[in-house]
């Protein structure tokens, strides 16, 4: 093992008194040949102030050159560190810059390392403040989620939007949609150009190797293999690359999967409010629907019953009312599954998205989950909606079963689509992605809820800590629907919360609006427009 290196002030400075480095860093190698590592935070007494700017850190990290790319193995590292408790929730860290002059790192990977763990929710970064480590990183790092990327810089002019936009429409806050401006030009081509360098080939074959007559492109190893990469890392969702099946879009896995698993004598519990498509999806497959309500905790888990076979639910981020399922339910859910040998369908829809919150565990990566969860995503929510490409993870139960519906009669996936797709995980170029939108969204957020609570304090807001919308709560009685119409007519296109409902009983009256693609600067006119509507009809 080689010597320690030993920083002290110059002779020139000591003679003169004037001291202008930062406290001594010893670095010394630890862990195999090869590896490098730092330890930093021992002051010595004399002659050594800090800088104005710098942040004093005591922090060992050993990096394996065996996890990739410098900017992978200072992931790990720093995961490592949170799960052995050298780091504490709420910790700061080190700027990029000292960290990097510590390290003898190229200062990118550093920042690309910081970006992937804020992606993640490991860590927290406040513009003009220091990152910070996250609420409840501790614990989700315990839980196994690791994490890796290329180390390459987060894009600084993104293209134009290209999600649709309604005619006449000045303000278009959908919700569902995501701000499409905020992928990278240059990672989306990159990825489209690596797609099309390949060949097509014809009908994919199963993972067993049997090659039938099919639909096509079922199967798609290579992002089979990068989404497994990615849901472990960012989502804590351990899960092997055969688990992991292709649709061209959530509400095509909610068919195919109840389709093969119906039972015709018990019917599906669903919150109420909630996911419309999805519901007349699982209709459509020929189950019969059973809506269960919610609160701010989530389902209520206490009204399922042996008479359901499954459960569908979006624990994430609750859709549309925007609540967080508790620990407590999560558990009971899982429970109840056990006991009854029931399915939890988790559309895990926008959970990548949460501001000033913990990361909650998905329901697939708790206790039983692996057994008895199917964990469904999209990249309409995290990429584009045009790019029709979901994927549902499932219990190895299913696996074989779903292998045959899907080479024998299921719909197929775009094969350069999904190469196009996998490219971009594997670059890196989605997680450096999620961690720009994340700061833009929560900037919207921000924006957005601040007016609301400036221009319209008489309405509740619901559901701001995650995901990409927010309702406004109305008066009891008053007709959501009709607000709705109205705004759409002056400009403004929401949605009434009363649409997402099977019974009238199971929330009061709202409208729910998207703010991912209303920019920080229109917000304000967006509120004023919504109470005008809203004096207009005597409700402010």
């Amino acid at each position: 093992m080689t010597a320690p290196l030993r920083r002290t002030p110059g002779r020139a400075a000591a003679r003169s008194g004037s001291v202008r480095s930062s406290v001594l860093l010893h670095l010394e190698p630890l862990g195999p040949p090869g590896c490098r590592s730092a330890y930093s935070g021992r002051a010595e007494p004399e002659g050594t102030v800090l800088p104005r700017n710098a942040t004093p850190f005591n922090l060992t990290l050993a990096l394996d050159p065996h996890e990739g790319r410098v900017a992978s193995q200072l992931s790990a590292a720093l995961i490592r560190a949170i799960a052995e408790g050298q780091l504490s929730d709420g910790d700061p860290l080190p700027s990029t810059r000292v960290l990097a002059s510590n390290l003898r790192v190229a200062r990118s990977a550093v920042v690309a390392a910081y970006e992937e763990l804020t992606a993640a929710g490991f860590l927290v970064a406040t513009p003009g403040a220091s990152t910070r480590v996250g609420p409840g990183a501790r614990e989700a790092s315990l839980a196994g989620a690791y994490a890796s990327t290329p180390s390459e810089p987060v894009p600084t002019s993104p293209p134009q939007a290209t999600a649709p936009e309604q005619p006449g429409a000045r303000f278009d806050l959908r919700p569902g949609y995501p701000d499409a401006s905020l992928v990278s030009t240059r990672d989306w081509n990159r990825a489209w150009r690596a797609a099309a360098a390949g060949t097509l080939s014809g009908p994919a074959a199963p993972p067993t190797g049997e090659v039938r007559p099919g639909r096509g492109h079922a199967f798609h190893r290579p992002l089979q293999e990068a989404l497994a990469n990615h849901l472990r890392r960012n989502r804590a969702v351990v899960c092997e690359p055969e688990e992991v099946f292709l649709f061209p879009g959530v509400n095509a896995a909610l068919r195919a999967l109840v389709r093969l698993v119906n039972d015709p004598d018990r019917q599906v519990a669903f919150e109420d409010p909630g996911y419309v498509s999805g519901r007349r999806a699982i209709q459509q497959a020929g189950a019969r629907i059973r809506p269960v309500g919610v609160d701010t905790e989530g389902l209520l888990t206490d009204q399922l019953t042996g008479d359901d076979w499954a459960c569908y639910v979006t624990p994430a981020h609750q859709f549309p009312l925007g609540s967080r399922m508790s620990v407590s339910r999560r558990t009971d859910l899982l429970a109840w599954a056990e006991s009854h040998d029931g399915l939890v369908l988790e559309d895990d829809y926008d959970g990548e998205f949460r501001y000033d919150v913990a990361p909650m565990p998905a329901l697939r990566s708790m206790h039983a989950g692996a057994e008895h969860v199917v964990y469904l995503g999209t990249a309409s929510k995290i990429v584009a909606r045009d790019l029709r490409l979901a994927w549902a993870v499932v219990p190895p139960r299913l696996r074989e079963r779903v292998q045959e519906f899907l080479h024998g009669e299921g719909d197929s996936v775009n094969p350069v689509a999904a190469a196009a797709m996998t490219e971009f995980i594997s670059s890196g170029a989605l997680v450096r992605q999620l961690a720009y939108a994340q700061r833009t969204y929560a900037a919207r957020r921000n924006r957005f809820t601040d007016a609301c609570t400036e221009l319209l304090p008489e309405l509740a807001q619901q559901g701001i800590e995650a995901g990409l919308h927010v309702v406004l709560t109305l008066p009891a009685g008053t007709d959501d629907s009709l607000v709705s119409r109205r705004l759409r007519e002056r400009g403004l296109i929401c949605y009434a919360l009363s649409d997402y409902t099977l019974t009238p009983v199971s929330c009061g009256p709202g409208i729910v609006c998207g703010y991912a693609r209303l920019p920080e600067t229109r917000a304000v006119a967006a509120v004023e427009l919504i109470r005008s509507v809203l004096s207009e009809l005597s409700l402010a």
